[in-house]
């Protein structure tokens, strides 16, 4: 009732699964990821065993292969799943039942294995896997066009709802949270993949903003502004925080004049937002002076 695809960047290690579907929050009961060790994807009449169980399999050392083997083996209905798994070193192994509806298949290439049921026709798996090995750039968009590639293969022949798309590092850092590079969901959408899309441009902007603020209260705010000085201005409504973000950055890097107008935006839309910058000078992460001289009075 799903299509997905799992796969790994040789340059990189980065390995990732993205899925969509017709039915409700695909990405709470598809996808699964271990930084340092795999992915799986498991579906059709998904038996959540198989991720769950499945990752501690290869955290313990197995092949994908025997993971498979191993899931399989203690399943009482295994004809109905749907499996893709993908090992830390690159091992494909993938599963398609007698039981699952068709059309259904799945396809392994070099770097990525696709699969899907329900699908609106047989091209939808091949297509994923030649729109993926013929990409380029980070991992997460290629996925992506993995997933419009099957879209416009026909996709889920009952429509579309949900999608979710996850990428994980090779090795670990004992911090998960920089250990999961995405993980990124849409539960209930006409359009999932188009909505998906738009989540992993504002993912890339606003962590660039987060890394500059950071390295400007960390003391090298002018690389921070220089940086974000590159980036399109941050919008005032749609973007509040953001854009007290960049005001502290300019501040911090010596343009108070700079800083001052873009918290002028934020007294007309967002002015709560002024009273954010005020607790930053209480907090210590930038001097009170400056706090005093860019933030603007009450009327």
């Amino acid at each position: 009732m799903t299509y997905s695809i799992v796969a790994r960047d040789p340059a990189t290690g980065e390995m990732g699964v993205a899925t969509q579907s017709q039915a409700f929050a695909v990405g709470s009961s598809v996808p699964f990821a271990l930084p340092g060790h795999g992915v799986i994807a498991t579906q059709s009449m998904a038996e959540p065993m198989y991720g769950a169980v499945g990752l501690e399999l290869l955290q313990g050392g197995f092949t994908a292969h025997e993971v498979l083997t191993a899931l399989s083996s203690v399943d009482p209905h295994p004809e109905r799943r749907q499996l893709a798994i993908l090992g830390v070193n690159g091992d494909l192994a993938a599963y398609t039942g007698a039981q699952c509806v068709e059309a259904a298949g799945h396809l392994v290439g070099d770097t990525c294995l696709a699969l899907a049921n329900m699908a609106a026709s047989e091209r939808v798996w091949p297509a994923m896997v030649e729109r993926f090995e013929s990409s380029g750039g980070p991992l997460a968009q290629r996925l992506l066009t993995g997933l419009q590639a099957g879209e416009e293969a026909g996709g889920d022949f009952r429509g579309r709802r949900s999608a979710a798309i996850m990428v994980i590092r090779a090795t670990t850092t004992g911090r998960p949270w920089h250990d999961m590079v995405v993980d990124l969901r849409v539960d209930d959408s006409p359009e999932p993949i188009d909505a998906l899309a738009e989540l992993l441009v504002t993912r890339a902007r606003y962590l660039d903003v987060v890394q500059a603020f950071q390295l400007a209260i960390d003391g090298d705010p002018v690389t921070a502004d220089r940086e974000l000085e590159l980036l399109r201005p941050m919008d005032a409504v749609t973007e509040p925080d953001q854009l007290l973000w960049r005001a502290v950055v300019a501040a911090l890097a010596g343009r108070e004049d700079a800083a001052r107008e873009m918290l002028a935006e934020l007294a007309g839309s967002a002015p709560q937002f002024l009273e954010a910058a005020r607790r930053f000078g209480k907090a210590g992460l930038m001097p009170v002076d400056v706090v005093d001289r860019i933030v603007p009075t009450a009327g």
